[in-house]
């Protein structure tokens, strides 16, 4: 699968159904080359508004339920 899908799915929490965000980076390990983490920007308050520091948020690949056609499912964090 490309990144670039990966970055279009809504990343969810699946004990509350809370909408956590996008992917926006991943974090891949020297020695295997494989995904160990994806970093997920919060959505912002107040549409956008008041332009601070975009804060994200890393999620690791063992809490990461499931990956499916619209959406990410994670563990509660």
């Amino acid at each position: 699968m490309r990144f670039s899908i990966l970055q279009q799915k809504e990343v969810i929490e699946a004990g509350n159904g809370r909408f956590l965000g996008f992917v926006v980076d991943a974090e891949v390990s020297k020695e295997t080359g494989y995904v160990t983490a994806f970093m997920i920007a919060e959505p912002r308050k107040y549409l956008g508004l008041f332009r601070g520091e975009e804060s994200v948020r890393k999620v690791y690949m063992k809490d990461v339920l499931v990956v499916g056609k619209d959406v990410i499912l994670v563990k509660a964090l």
